[in-house]
């Protein structure tokens, strides 16, 4: 009996240890899933803009916002996991929610376990509790278009203001650029950076890709390009291809209302004589915007959704030039072009008012009229301050008679959908509806700010090693 007894208590170590430890690490695994989501999702909420709900001292409105996500996320994954507390903890558990493109969230879920036979050592009820940490910041990977953006030309996409309700418009155009042939396509190869490709050394020779290129599209997203990075702030020259075929365009189109990641090109108007920027062909030498690359300088990526894409003869647009007569007012008032002109002049073009009005020339209408045609800058001067309807004043020194009638011409356009279209018929528009904030790509903290394109992922602030890179760097995470 007493060699029973002492075997029915070992016997009953090994039977709790079976079911009841192994039940809490059952439910810890649960839970660290849990914990996993929630804070992914909170990190996801955290990233500039989109931060909801009240605030109050404790809890600033960003934090109020990703604490729901993560709980939801929590429930999701765990239906034990207690989401009745506050899961992130001010003030150290999380840094920038929706304050900065770049920080960390840390959650803490907890779940109660029945323990069976436990409860004859006393204990009747377990308890897990796990952490998670995620942290956000510029995507320093994606997986991109081979098609580029300029930073600030060409376009009417603004990186640093986007907004996710409006679209915007790029023209991919050779004319952009002198000398021409550059519709903005990239080499998005990897295995050769000394001779071509993404990546690629300054002043490599840039090979032509051929085929790949309508490969890249037709077959994105599982094209095989997988996640490229960028070095910022550092240059990533990646080689542009030369010329484009008609193809291209027409496989690029069968990716409308998907969400892209386009590569953002760095380039300076007036060289600013630093290492950075967009190089010339076969050079490492800095070319100027309206200089056509022989590599790119890709700095980020910009999310967007593919609206539509155009050639010139499909945008809604016009433009013209107008004659008329009018009487002008005397010296310093002024007069303006087209208001003023459609309310009492005919013959009125356009119809409506204009986005722009160019070239504005006064001139004689009569012979008699005394002394020469007048001209500008010395009888009058014209402000185009507001394009759609520029100001004229005379001078003091203009013509005598400034109340009979004068000759007005001026060039008029108006934009359509894609603004005024360019003259080159192989040029292509691209609409886009900005992703105001999108999670993908890789590398959180190694991309560029400009392009709007975030990337998330789990870390541990426990790891640090490799000194300097451990698992939550570049971010610190305390």
């Amino acid at each position: 009996m007493v060699i029973v007894a002492l075997c029915l208590i070992a016997l009953m170590g090994m039977v709790v240890l079976v079911v009841d430890v192994g039940g809490l690490l059952w439910n810890r695994r649960a839970m660290v899933n849990a914990a996993d989501a929630a804070a992914l999702a909170a990190a996801k909420t955290c990233v500039l803009p989109t931060g909801t709900g009240p605030g109050t001292d404790a809890y600033p409105p960003g934090i109020v916002g990703a604490e729901q996500a993560a709980d939801d996320y929590a429930r999701a994954n765990s239906s034990g996991a207690d989401t009745s507390a506050q899961n992130i903890i001010p003030p150290t558990s999380t840094s920038n929610c929706d304050s900065s493109d770049e920080g960390y969230v840390t959650v803490q879920y907890g779940a109660n376990q029945q323990l069976f036979f436990a409860g004859i050592f006393g204990k009747g009820q377990g308890h897990v509790t796990t952490q998670a940490t995620a942290i956000w910041g510029p995507a320093g990977a994606v997986n991109p278009m081979p098609i580029v953006i300029y930073q600030d030309s060409f376009q009417n996409c603004h990186f640093e203001a986007i907004d996710p309700t409006k679209t915007c418009y790029v023209w991919e155009d050779n004319s952009n650029t002198s000398p021409g042939s550059a519709f903005g396509l990239l080499d998005l190869r990897t295995d050769n950076p000394s001779q071509y490709g993404w990546n690629s050394v300054a002043g490599a020779g840039c090979s032509d890709p051929g085929v790949l290129v309508d490969q890249w599209i037709t077959q994105y997203p599982d094209n095989a390009v997988g996640d490229l990075p960028v070095n910022y702030p550092n240059p990533t020259y990646v080689c542009r291809v030369n010329g484009i075929a008609q193809s291209v365009w027409a496989d690029f189109a069968q990716l409308k209302n998907q969400i892209l990641f386009f590569p953002i090109n760095r380039c300076d108007d007036v060289l600013p004589g630093n290492p950075f920027g967009q190089l010339l062909p076969n050079s490492t030498s800095e070319a100027a915007c309206a200089t056509t690359p022989g590599q790119y300088d890709i700095i980020g990526f910009f999310a967007a959704k593919l609206i539509n894409i155009y050639v010139p003869n499909q945008v809604k647009a016009g433009s013209g030039n107008c004659t008329g007569t009018r009487s002008f007012p005397g010296p310093n008032n002024p007069f303006f072009v087209y208001s003023q002109f459609e309310a009492t002049q005919t013959p009125v073009c356009p119809s409506t008012a204009p986005d722009q009005i160019s070239n504005v020339v006064i001139d004689k209408v009569h012979n008699n009229d005394p002394g020469p045609a007048p001209v500008e800058g010395t009888d009058y001067i014209v402000d185009y301050t507001n394009p759609a309807d520029p100001q004229i004043t005379w001078l003091p020194g203009g013509p005598a008679n400034e109340n009979q009638p004068f000759n007005i011409t001026f060039n008029w356009s108006t934009n359509g959908t894609c603004g005024i279209p360019p003259t080159n018929n192989s040029a292509h528009c691209l609409v886009l509806q900005p992703v105001q904030v999108q999670i993908g790509g890789s590398h959180p903290g190694g991309g560029g700010v400009d392009g709007g394109v975030e990337a998330i992922k789990l870390c541990d602030p426990s790891i640090v090693n490799p000194p300097g890179q451990g698992s939550c760097s570049p971010v610190n995470v305390p």
